[in-house]
């Protein structure tokens, strides 16, 4: 958000004497109105979202029971290439039409500090349903993208239909964006984390408020379509000074990777395919990580139940070693042919997977404890230092397991390591990588663009 002007109370630099437009928008009935809406709204998009996408898993891979990996294990090993291969044609030629008839599809981060929070309501929902079929098929990008769109979509329609100002509609399209995350993962308080931190780039009342107001909304209407219960199961982590030392260390390197996945991520989208060839790299892309799910079957959806696995300890190593090199790669290819999709899970599964290899590597040399502890603290430090928000992201692993308060000291050592290491190394997050990209290898010649993209790098 744009820096607070005005005299401000000693020592609250949130709590500023005289209101500028953001703080004055709390006065507003409207701007709260608009606040509740946008919560109901992102619930139930969430809830319907969620109802498709197991509805394209079920179809797609054949089964009627037990988790996507199972499924996709128990069916023939054929289906993943002609699921893939088919949605990549179905899904590559419906992105075109979208683009051709909508124009091109603008990423939150670009809309919320671009575009003064304005978004295209129904190419927003035509993209969301999209992506949630995307990955219902299996293609390795996050199912939290399609609700987020979503609700930042509707958020930006009720914004324009109120009133409100550029501030204001800045504000609740991120709050609404959070409000689809904190529905769809049953995270209020880290999705409201997400809408401020991650987006918005602030911890100030006005925006901490309406987000918080946003995400409990729609995460308690979520409960009348998704179940209220915790995301991931873990049982009871105990803690030790062995683990913590480990998570010190840990989170070092998670900023190396964190910064790592940045600049895959970066690479991918600031040069992803545009116009009608989008039809053919999504088809081949598709066709490309279905083939690779013929012996590795994980690397296929968003990385929710490989996450699982990993927080179970149910995966072998050399198997943990493959799946975290894999995963990356083929949610960067994905984004290089031109699909769209969420990144926070597969980031997780990642971080999980990647706390899981170098944590039996410090347990066969010191005891620490059970293998989900090392995967709690990895996926948590990676979040941290590749989306650099580590406050949303200790809240957001500890909102998903219920199981993370005991713990809570390690992860936090990790998860600040891991944001320090990875800002120091590169001054972007997976939501403004492409931006931080271009500005180094600039595919546009428009100064006048370059300047907005140097902008976007610094948040």
């Amino acid at each position: 958000m744009a820096a607070v002007a005005g005299r401000r109370l000693p020592h609250q630099p949130n709590l500023p004497l005289e209101h500028d437009p953001a703080d004055l928008s709390l006065r507003s009935w409207r701007f709260w109105l608009v606040a509740v809406l946008a919560g109901i709204g992102a619930g139930l998009g969430a809830g319907v979202l969620m109802a498709i996408l197991h509805a394209v898993q079920h179809f797609a891979y054949g089964y009627h029971h037990g988790d996507f990996q199972t499924g996709v294990r128990h069916g023939p090993a054929w289906r993943r290439v002609v699921v893939m291969a088919g949605a990549g044609i179905g899904l590559g030629a419906a992105w075109v039409v979208l683009r051709k008839v909508g124009g091109p599809v603008r990423g939150l981060d670009e809309a919320v500090w671009e575009h003064q929070g304005r978004l295209r309501p129904l190419d927003t929902a035509a993209n969301a349903l999209i992506q949630i079929v995307a990955v219902g098929a299996g293609a390795t990008l996050g199912r939290e993208g399609a609700p987020k769109e979503l609700g930042a979509g509707l958020a930006s329609s009720l914004c324009d239909r109120a009133g409100l100002s550029a501030t204001e509609r800045r504000v609740l399209v991120a709050c609404g964006a959070g409000a689809g995350m904190a529905a769809v993962y049953n995270v209020p308080f880290g999705g409201a984390l997400f809408a401020t931190e991650v987006l918005l780039g602030t911890l100030a009342l006005p925006a901490v408020l309406p987000a918080l107001v946003t995400a409990g909304v729609a995460t308690a209407i979520s409960w009348l379509l998704l179940p209220d219960r915790p995301t991931y199961n873990v049982g009871h982590l105990p803690v030790s000074v062995s683990l913590t030392l480990w998570a010190t260390l840990f989170g070092l390197l998670a900023g190396l990777i964190g910064a790592g996945l940045i600049v895959l991520v970066g690479w991918a989208k600031a040069w992803a395919t545009k116009g009608t060839r989008v039809f053919g790299t999504v088809a081949v892309a598709f066709s490309a990580v279905g083939a690779v799910a013929i012996v590795l079957p994980e690397v296929l959806g968003n990385g929710k139940d490989v996450a699982q696995l990993a927080l179970s300890g149910a995966l072998s190593l050399p198997l943990v070693a493959v799946i975290v090199v894999a995963r990356p790669l083929a949610t960067a290819a994905c984004l290089r042919a031109g699909a769209v999709g969420g990144l926070f899970t597969p980031t997780l599964a990642v971080g999980a997977l990647a706390g899981t290899l170098a944590g039996r590597a410090w347990g066969a040399l010191v005891p620490a404890g059970p293998v989900a502890g090392f995967a709690l603290i990895g996926a948590a430090a990676l979040l941290a230092g590749a989306m650099q928000s580590p406050i949303a992201s200790i809240a957001l692993v500890v909102e998903l397991t219920h199981s993370g308060l005991a713990l809570l000291v390690p992860i936090a050592l990790a998860a600040a390591g891991a944001a320090v290491v990875s800002r120091i190394l590169l001054p972007a997050s997976l939501y403004t990588a492409a931006g931080w990209w271009q500005v180094g290898h600039p595919p546009h010649s428009d100064p006048a663009h370059r300047r907005s993209l140097v902008n976007r790098s610094r948040h």
